[in-house]
């Protein structure tokens, strides 16, 4: 990938599916030409990312991120949604992550009223804010809109698109 990588550097380095699959967190030992050790393994050179400091605040939009890179943003989705902040921003595209209970606190009228007229980044990542850039879009630019909710089964698609329907019918 082309990142500056130093010896002492913390970074993420992908787990086989047998150790559980996505990433861990090391720290670079050794530099050797397309081989890097981290934490006493050898990787190959292009599977080595560099990781976001721990320090750093998780961001509400993954464009703010130092190192954009899967385990940084895997990591940033997993921070906010130990703190129940299930949507994230990545530029104007919302990751939702399925809380697997409701959250009623997220979709109260209140919040429908909040995030009307207002644009992306304004509040925190939401639903509403993306009903409500398509429907302005919409009218201001006359132009038809489309919201595509992807995920696996069981991801939530329904229920957002419930949320979504809600916002743009209240």
């Amino acid at each position: 990938m082309g990142w500056d990588l130093q010896v002492g550097m913390e970074v993420w380095v992908p787990r086989s599916a047998a150790e559980g699959g996505a990433f861990v967190r090391g720290n670079i030992d050794a530099i050797n030409g397309e081989q890097i050790t981290v934490s006493g393994k050898p990787h190959d050179a292009e599977l080595v990312m560099p990781a976001e400091p721990e320090e750093n605040s998780p961001c509400d939009d993954n464009c703010g991120l130092m190192y954009l890179n899967e385990g940084t943003m895997l990591r940033n989705l997993e921070r906010r949604f130990a703190v129940d902040d299930i949507y994230t921003y990545t530029a104007n595209i919302l990751i939702a992550l399925n809380p697997f209970a409701e959250q009623p606190r997220l979709y109260t009228s209140e919040k429908i009223k909040a995030y009307f007229g207002k644009s992306l980044g304004v509040l925190p990542p939401h639903i509403y804010a993306i009903g409500d850039k398509s429907y302005r879009d919409m009218r201001n630019n006359n132009q038809s809109q489309c919201i595509l909710c992807s995920g696996e089964s069981g991801a939530g698609k329904t229920e957002s698109t419930k949320h979504l329907l809600r916002y743009l019918t209240d």
